[in-house]
């Protein structure tokens, strides 16, 4: 079921799906992408809510809005506005990063935290570069670091409506409003790290070109009795490369909870 929800001011598309703990799930950079099936998998188990960021879908984008900071604080909004008690924070990629500053600011409403290949932190040195430059490669590069399976992830773009082009356009402008200088990360978030007082799960596609696993280790070293597991067969969104796998993985962990 799709929704729209004004959460502090901001009308955001909700998707939910199914019952039981609630999962709340924010979407890689590349968006929502609920026809890829992963949130019906995910709802055999949860009662998942899955926001589409400001800018993407149909949220809206207000001019007041336009940092990470901004987003945590509207999903904390969105969390208190639900009253969602036990619940799981969960999210990939760029959607990692805003759960993360979520969770160092306020875990209240929820039980557990899953980050399936986050981006959001420094763990290199200066002239190291931690995160791919995803908007700096050709698309075909980007699909062949980000996929285990490449062809898992196209997109016959010619066959598109105009309205999901535009779309798709518009949620990677937002995406670089949000990330674009530094690049896809808080250079303090990593300092910050030791607040998280959630259990944590890091998940890890075994071939993700785009943040390695040894960035996925700067993670586990600095969020405090985290667990780190890889996903085989799956790159930077092991949601959709491998949905069973993934739900399994977040299944077993809501159990330890």
């Amino acid at each position: 079921m799709s929704q729209m929800l004004t959460v502090s001011g901001v009308r955001l598309e909700i998707e939910e799906h199914g019952q039981g703990r609630p999962l709340l799930f924010l979407h890689p950079g590349e968006g929502l992408q609920p026809s890829r099936g992963w949130i019906e998998r995910l709802a055999r188990s949860f009662r998942v809510i899955a926001p589409h960021h400001p800018g993407f879908g149909g949220s809206e984008l207000p001019d007041w809005i336009g940092t990470v900071d901004d987003l945590a604080y509207l999903y904390l909004d969105l969390a208190n506005d639900l009253n969602l008690r036990g619940a799981i924070l969960a999210g990939n990629c760029f959607g990692g990063w805003i759960a993360t500053e979520m969770a160092v600011r306020n875990t209240a409403r929820f039980a557990g935290l899953v980050l399936a290949d986050p981006l959001g932190i420094k763990v290199g040195g200066v002239l190291d570069r931690d995160i791919v430059d995803m908007h700096g490669i050709t698309r075909a590069e980007f699909m062949s670091l980000a996929w285990a399976d490449p062809a898992k992830g196209g997109i016959d773009y010619a066959s598109l409506p105009d309205t999901d082009l535009a779309a798709i356009a518009r949620g990677r402008e937002a995406l670089a409003l949000f990330g674009w200088k530094p690049y896809m990360h808080n250079p303090r978030l990593h300092r910050w790290l030791h607040r998280i007082d959630l259990p944590t799960r890091l998940l890890w596609g075994e071939q993700d070109g785009i943040v390695s696993l040894s960035y996925a280790k700067g993670w586990k070293d600095g969020i405090v009795g985290s667990t780190l597991e890889t996903i085989p067969r799956a790159g930077h969104y092991p949601h959709w490369e491998q949905p069973d796998a993934f739900a399994e993985h977040v299944e077993a962990f809501a159990a330890t909870l």
